[in-house]
Parts: structure tokens; sequence; C-alpha cells
């Protein structure tokens, strides 16, 4: 069973679809890299009830489940997993084979690992490095110390940024930035769009003359290997 969106994506790579008990409910969700997987499989709030109905064998979580969950299903032998939080790709493969290997299939982690540097080592070097800025709906962007800065660095370009995190750009901010390409995150969400910073009508003007780049959302919601899948076309396009 697993916790949060994030931990869906390891147990809907790794596990036979017989093996899972179920996932969370934001598993089939539009920033959820495997949605297309879901399928039939039961979406299930983390509770304590739903967990003592199910009897995993194990949990699988990054952020989902309360202490008192957590600590109710140690109490009854049952194994929580943990996966940890990865900033560099090197990272990411090391621990999606390590929760596979805690899961019982670590050759299904071994191979997800090998697809992720067979998928690294297929994005072309641009011709010319450029300067990405990257912009979310909600009006910030991020540095080279992000996820975000993994992806855009492994395409061989730069961050336009003047911070190594995340930090908040307001349109009139964002209006005197220069960079060569523009990034968007998470402009594929309706939701966060209704009203935010990245609706002015100045922002989406000058995002539209720029023609930006859309990174994927499911590329950005978890910080995980199989992210890497997307870059060779990613890099085309920042290109």
């Amino acid at each position: 069973m697993s916790l949060d969106m994030c931990a869906d994506q390891y147990a809907l790579a790794l596990l036979p679809r017989a093996q899972i008990l179920g996932l969370s409910p934001r598993a089939a969700h539009q920033d959820s890299f495997y949605r297309d997987r879901v399928r039939d499989i039961a979406l299930r709030r983390p509770t304590l009830e739903a967990l003592l109905a199910l009897k995993p064998d194990a949990i699988l979580r990054t952020w989902g489940g309360d202490a008192k969950l957590l600590q109710q299903a140690e109490k009854r032998g049952i194994k929580i997993i943990q996966i940890n939080e990865v900033s560099t790709f090197a990272q990411a493969g090391f621990e999606v084979e390590n929760v596979a290997a805690q899961l019982g299939v670590p050759q299904a982690g071994a191979g997800e690992a090998f697809r992720m540097k067979a998928a690294l080592d297929r994005v072309p070097p641009p011709v010319k490095a450029h300067r990405v800025l990257y912009y979310t709906p909600s009006g910030f962007s991020a540095g080279p110390s992000t996820w975000v800065g993994q992806l855009v660095g492994a395409t061989g370009h730069k961050l336009a940024a003047s911070q190594d995190y995340f930090f908040y750009l307001s349109p009139e901010v964002f209006l005197k930035e220069k960079a060569d390409v523009y990034a968007l995150g998470f402009y594929d969400d309706a939701y966060a769009m209704r009203r935010s910073p990245g609706r002015h009508p100045l922002v989406r003007a000058r995002l539209d003359k720029a023609k930006p780049v859309t990174i994927p959302s499911p590329m950005l919601a978890c910080s995980a290997w199989y992210a890497a899948f997307g870059l060779p076309e990613l890099a085309e396009k920042l290109s």
C-alpha cells in the first residue's frame, strides 16, 4: 500500500499489479507519471481504518500518513519503507534500487536505474547553452540547487536565477528578467491557473511572444528517476 503520489510511482513502476493493495487518491492525478497504469487498482485514503482492513506487508511513503498511522502499522509488524528525497539523478538511481531491494524486487529497481541512465545518455548536447528562466503560475522561479535545476542542467542549459533554491518573482520583477528561453512549470494545471501572478496580462503577453517551453508536471511533481525519460525531448525544445 502506498500513502502518497510520489510513493505511488514506485509501486506502479516496481511491483506486479497483484501485489499492490492500494494507491493514494492522487495516483491518477495529472501530475502522476504512471497514472496510465492505475486502471482498476483501488485508490484509498491513507487512514488507519484502511490499513487495518487491508493488512499489507509493507507501506510505501514519502510524506503521506500521520505519525499515529505509522506507529500502529509498525506495532502490527507492517514494514514501513521510507522513500528519501533526492536532488540529483545519481541519488535517484540509487533510491529506486534501494526501494526495490526493500520490496524484494531488486531486478526491477536495477532495470529502472538502467533505463534512467540510458535516457540521460540520449540527451543531445546543445549547440548553444541558453539561459532558461523557470516560472510557475504562482509566481515562483527556481535556482540550480533545486530539482528543476537538475532537469535543466541535464539538458546542457543553465537557469537564469538570482537564488539557489525556489524564490518568488512578482509580475513586475518577472518582466525585468532577461532569458533566452522561458520554461513553465504547472501551467497545464487549470486549477492552479485560476488566480495567480502567472495570469497577469503582461506576463502572459511576454510568454506568448517568447513561445515558452512547458516542462511536463509529472517530471516536476516528484524528484525521481523517471523524470529522466522525458529529458531528450525537453532538451530539443530548449535548444
